[in-house]
């Protein structure tokens, strides 16, 4: 028996753009529905967003209507619950710990359900909200590095979490965007955590990677070890900084240096031809001049190396260099650019990887395959796990156990 199909939305309000992506499900009796299904994409240019933050309510609330309208025409069907991605220097992240005394002989599940419960009852602030208390390792006994303490005989439960926490002004601007297109803001999640679930498998999860998302205003890093989330970073440059240092090196506006970033730009020099030229605006209205395609390829590299270079400084910091064997995974809009994964492995000295979404699902997957759609398909994703509907599909065995854990905290 399978129920009435439900649509939900994954919705990425990012700076440059807003992507909308819808997934149906069927619910029922079928206990192996099969992938999910993408049934919508849409895609509209934000306005009234600069940094992941809304900084103009009207505007940011038609880029969402948009976007999502796209999607339901594709679709043939309107969105139910949004789940929404939240980013920006305003997120923080920590840690937390709890300690709980077993109730029996050994450690069931309500031992774990407690302990989560002593770990994240930590003091938050009035001016921050709480959006993820995610499980990294349990102690028992003093025997640490436990990852399922479950049937163990014990006395003693310890368990470390990860928190992270917003902005409450940035949450409740982006809620009050969504809800004034006339959509329900289901959950706000963290930009890079719905990412990872797009385009990072359990197994190199589990090996050890670093995940980079390239956005338009910053560039978010994750590194699993184990199946764990070891380590969240954001650094304040993207795809919008490399912009700004065209607009500043060639004299150009800011719209003819994406439009040549994005059409005729490479991000190592040795991936261009030192005779092509380009034609760009000259100093004067109507006027034209030329320059070397080498000389545009020669900024991308500068900045893009100079970002790689302290993602580099910060894996070394935190000695994860050696212990990445699944490597790099770059995804986000801005990690599309012809040699940028060329440039990467230069830099990190270890294999590179463009993720890209759709791996595991059904329906219009095809459009959903860049990566600049990423956190948008990975949201839709999470919101199916939160709504218990996703079947056992490739899609669910291919982020089973990374879902488990995530599933405890919510």
């Amino acid at each position: 028996m399978i129920g009435k199909p439900r649509c939900l939305a994954g919705l990425d309000v990012g700076t440059i753009s807003t992507v909308a992506v819808l997934l149906e499900s069927h619910s029922g009796w079928d206990t192996d529905p099969g992938p999910a299904r993408i049934v919508g994409v849409g895609v509209a240019h934000t306005e009234g967003v600069r940094n992941r933050n809304v900084t103009h309510i009207e505007a940011a609330t038609e880029s969402v209507r948009e976007a999502l309208r796209v999607a339901e025409d594709m679709a043939g069907m309107e969105a139910g619950g949004v789940y929404a991605a939240v980013a920006g220097d305003h997120i923080e992240v920590g840690a937390s710990s709890g300690v709980v005394a077993v109730a029996g002989d050994e450690i069931g599940q309500g031992d774990v359900d407690r302990v989560h419960e002593v770990a994240r009852a930590i003091v938050i602030p009035p001016d921050r909200e709480l959006l993820h208390a995610i499980p990294q390792d349990y102690t028992v006994d003093g025997q640490a590095g436990i990852q399922d303490p479950r049937g163990m005989e014990a006395t003693r439960l310890e368990s470390e979490v990860c928190v992270v926490t917003a902005g409450s002004p940035a949450c409740q601007n982006l809620r009050k965007a969504i809800d004034r297109a006339g959509y329900r803001p289901e959950e706000l999640v963290f930009s890079p955590l719905a990412t990872s679930l797009a385009v990072l498998t359990d197994d190199q999860r589990q090996a050890g990677v670093a995940m980079l998302e390239i956005g338009g205003a910053a560039t978010e890093m994750l590194v699993y070890r184990e199946g764990r989330l070891h380590l969240a970073a954001t650094l304040p440059w993207g795809g919008a900084t490399v912009t700004n240092d065209i607009v500043k090196g060639l004299g150009i506006p800011l719209g003819d240096a994406e439009e040549l970033k994005r059409t005729q730009g490479n991000a190592t020099t040795r991936g261009v031809a030192s005779e092509e030229k380009l034609e760009i605006a000259g100093p004067t209205p109507g006027r034209t001049r030329e320059i070397s395609r080498e000389l545009l390829a020669h900024i991308i590299e500068q900045r893009l190396d100079e970002m790689f270079g302290l993602v580099y400084e910060a894996l070394e910091e935190k000695q994860m260099l050696g212990a990445l064997p699944a490597g790099v995974v770059l995804t986000g809009g801005s990690a599309k650019l012809e040699g940028t994964v060329e440039l990467a492995q230069s830099v990190f000295n270890m294999p590179v990887a463009l993720g890209q979404p759709g791996n595991g699902l059904d329906g219009v997957v095809e459009p959903t395959r860049d990566p600049g759609l990423s956190t948008a398909v990975g949201l839709a994703l999470y919101g199916q796990m939160r709504t218990g509907e996703l079947g056992g599909g490739l899609a669910v065995r291919t982020v089973s156990r990374f879902t488990d854990w995530l599933r405890d905290f919510f």
